[in-house]
């Protein structure tokens, strides 16, 4: 089944998921952002109207995704009171979805586990949708478009989904800001990161098959001390060596 679907929003979700959703057929009729560059943008990609004021929403569609800063999501559901021919959902992880109940009849999340840029579209298929509805009718809309777009679609409850996405920090957001440690470590020696790119993808790919617990390696995971304390000794910025020496030391305590 194909719906009419407008989006509040104009950011990196709002683009992936756009286009994700013109790929399968169903039509963008809108998007509403403060950012009238990135709304026309964005509407520019499928013929769409684009506006920057929520009084310019068309309610005649299927779907409506609100897809904003997670800070934003209370100001803008304050100004929406739409009827019970659609439903609406937004694509946060940590935001309730009972946030949505004074601004809809139908109401739910579709929120994808992934991390996403607009400079490289993701493949829909391999994107973990996790789905929350507030009744039949809605439930029934976000499946199918979820199922439509993805090839891992689950029902997760509100509190669920706020411990993915803090997992999903851990993962992926704390993992980069270690691959940007090891940069900046590397630059300060005059040394190039490029050649840490293949341990990089070997480490993600190794757990296509294992899980993380499994596949831990280094000189924390065998205790190997003088390793250790050789490190810390070679790092000069006060903040990389404690968390070099904190992080082995969580390492040595689950091995």
């Amino acid at each position: 089944m194909q719906y009419k679907v407008s989006f509040i929003g104009s950011g990196n979700v709002a683009w992936n998921m756009a286009h994700a959703m013109d790929k399968e057929g169903h039509q963008i009729d809108q998007i509403i952002s403060p950012n009238e560059e990135h709304a026309k943008a964005l509407a520019s990609k499928f013929g769409a109207f684009y506006g920057t004021q929520l009084s310019q929403i068309n309610e005649r569609v299927d779907l409506i995704i609100i897809s904003i800063k997670d800070d934003h999501y209370q100001e803008v559901l304050s100004r929406l009171n739409l009827p019970a021919s659609l439903t609406l959902c937004h694509t946060s992880g940590p935001f309730a979805m009972e946030g949505l109940k004074e601004s809809a009849f139908h109401y739910g999340v579709l929120y994808p586990l992934q991390s996403f840029t607009k400079r490289q579209l993701k493949d829909f298929r391999e994107v973990p949708l996790l789905i929350e509805a507030s009744d039949a009718q809605a439930e029934r809309t976000l499946m199918n478009m979820a199922q439509s777009l993805s090839n891992s679609v689950s029902l997760k409850s509100s509190e669920q989904r706020k411990h993915y996405h803090l997992a999903a920090v851990f993962a992926n957001n704390f993992s980069n800001l270690m691959y940007s440690s090891a940069q900046r470590y590397l630059e300060g020696k005059n040394l190039e990161f490029d050649l840490l790119k293949p341990i990089i993808y070997e480490t993600a790919l190794r757990l296509r098959g294992e899980m993380p617990l499994d596949v831990q390696t280094g000189p924390a995971r065998r205790k190997d001390q003088k390793v250790i304390q050789d490190h810390i000794n070679m790092i000069d910025d006060p903040q990389l060596k404690e968390i070099y020496a904190q992080l082995s030391k969580v390492i040595m305590t689950l091995y």
